[in-house]
C-alpha cells in the first residue's frame, strides 16, 4: 500500500493507487464507488500533491490501469 493510498483511506476514499511517474491513478475497491466532487476532489488533489504527484485520474472501469506504450 502506498503512502497516498493510506492517506486517502484515512479520508474515507477506498481505492488502490497506481503510480505512473507523477500521475496517480485511483482504482476504487470492488463495490466501493468513488465520487470526487467539490471539497473531496480538492482534498484528494492536495494530498496527492503533498505526496509528489502532479495529476490524479480516476479509473471508472475498476480494472487495471494499464497505459499503452509506443
Amino acid at each position: 500500500m502506498t503512502t497516498l493510498e493510506s492517506r486517502l483511506r484515512v479520508e474515507g476514499i477506498a481505492c488502490r493507487v497506481e503510480a505512473r511517474d507523477r500521475l496517480a491513478i485511483l482504482v476504487p475497491d470492488a463495490g466501493q464507488p468513488v465520487v470526487l466532487r467539490g471539497e473531496i476532489r480538492q482534498r484528494v488533489l492536495a494530498v496527492a500533491r503533498e505526496e509528489g504527484f502532479t495529476h490524479v485520474t480516476l479509473d471508472t472501469r475498476g480494472g487495471s490501469a494499464a497505459l499503452p506504450r509506443d
